[in-house]
């Protein structure tokens, strides 16, 4: 894929070139952008089957919920999506995998965007319930049909929606997010209505995990 990367660069740069070149380099380019991502999504999914450690450490929710939002503002933007977000007070911090949980958080706000109609909103709301965190997304968008929500977290689900709008995707995220979230203990599910919008609500324990072989 590097040496592919380069070749286009090289095109690209030995000079001007007519726009059915243009567009054709563009193409290319874009299918490189659609391959690495998934190679990615595969190398993720290849760390949830694994024994790999999580690299926990002290993390600020509230913290890693500004960052997420504040990375994706200018997508929420492009579709005129407002994001609101609220996170208790009581709440502590907690043992995790930083950038897993991170990783989370991108895959559920990016879809409640992607998946969004224009001039709609998404909440995410974090709250404490017992000896859990309850995190909450929330959007406005398309919805899933009551058939389809026992296998959005199934490898390479796509809702047929998401297909006919044709909206990109390779159906791993949230089978990633998922083995992300039960590998620190906690649990995650849906509640949505077609047309309506969808609800994704995650818990991660606030008492501290066991790793046996956490990266120091």
């Amino acid at each position: 894929m590097n040496l592919v990367s380069g070749c286009l660069d090289v095109i690209q740069s030995l000079g001007p070139l007519n726009d059915k070149q243009q567009h054709y380099l563009n193409r290319a380019f874009a299918g490189l952008k659609r391959m690495e991502h998934l190679i990615a999504r595969l190398k993720d999914i290849t760390w949830v089957d694994s024994t790999a450690p999580l690299e926990l450490t002290v993390v600020n929710i509230g913290h890693l919920i500004a960052d997420a939002v504040d990375l994706l503002l200018e997508a929420a933007d492009h579709r005129n999506v407002t994001v609101r977000v609220h996170v208790a007070r009581d709440i502590d911090t907690l043992q995790a995998d930083a950038a897993r949980i991170a990783q989370v958080l991108d895959n559920l706000l990016s879809n409640a965007i992607k998946y969004n109609r224009h001039g709609g909103s998404v909440a995410i709301t974090a709250n404490r319930e017992a000896e859990h965190m309850l995190v909450m997304v929330q959007d406005t968008g398309i919805g899933i049909a009551v058939d389809d929500q026992p296998h959005v977290f199934d490898r390479f689900f796509r809702a047929p929606e998401g297909v006919r709008l044709k909206i990109e995707g390779s159906g791993l995220g949230l089978s990633i997010t998922r083995g992300i979230i039960e590998r620190h203990g906690g649990r995650i599910w849906v509640q949505s209505e077609l047309n309506v919008g969808s609800t994704f609500f995650f818990t991660l324990p606030l008492v501290p995990i066991e790793n046996d072989t956490v990266v120091e």
